[in-house]
């Protein structure tokens, strides 16, 4: 039996037996209620241990499914992320990391919109922030080295993010790339970096000739 259906087969088993113990609780609850021959206090007892137990039911209920379905999504997000470093292997990146970061600089620069000023250099004017990303972008080298530092930089890396969550599948569509597809796994395998650094050392990079991993002292 495969780890889902076993997983949904647990689930559906505490629902079963929630339902059932909250219709004996109700049951025993509507019983006690309409007993004419038990006293007021005993009546009253009855009914705040059997609420409590419903209380305490309903709990222990809410913590195991959230538990569960934690789980799950864990399960799922590390599936789809080990796919996705899966088919970021299989692709040529060299033109579309250039491609997918040239179009991230035209953005930041573009001085139609507010990123510089609302996100990267927060309170600085739209002349001065505009002047140091135009020297950032200038300086920048098109190679995994200095694409590592982009993503982990305190002021670029975030806006990089912003532009990958946002902007990055609308310039895709717009423009006349070629291998859609593979830009498109690439800018999710980037959003993925930004997320958590870690991911960005499957970036490869060469020293004296042979491949090397980036590692977080770099």
């Amino acid at each position: 039996m495969k780890q889902g259906t076993y997983i949904q087969f647990q689930n559906f088993e505490k629902d079963s037996q929630y339902c059932k113990l909250n219709r004996v609780l109700y049951e025993n609850k509507s019983h006690s209620s309409s007993n004419l021959n038990i006293s007021q206090n005993s009546g009253n007892l009855d009914s705040n241990q059997c609420n409590q137990e419903l209380y305490e039911l309903n709990l222990q209920y809410y913590f195991e499914s959230s538990q569960s379905n934690n789980q799950e999504f864990q399960e799922d997000e590390c599936l789809q992320n080990s796919n996705l470093l899966q088919r970021f292997e299989e692709i040529s990146k060299n033109n579309i990391c250039k491609n997918v970061i040239k179009a991230f600089f035209v953005y930041l620069l573009d001085k139609n919109n507010d990123l510089l000023t609302d996100f990267v250099f927060k309170g600085a004017s739209q002349k001065n922030a505009h002047k140091q990303a135009k020297n950032f972008a200038q300086s920048y080298n098109f190679n995994n080295k200095y694409l590592h530092k982009l993503i982990q930089h305190s002021r670029y890396g975030k806006a990089l993010e912003f532009y990958l969550t946002f902007e990055a599948e609308y310039w895709l569509e717009k423009s006349k790339v070629k291998q859609k597809e593979d830009h498109q796994i690439f800018i999710h395998f980037l959003k993925l970096c930004c997320c958590n650094n870690d991911y960005s050392n499957y970036l490869i990079t060469y020293k004296k000739g042979k491949k090397a991993l980036f590692n977080n002292k770099q």
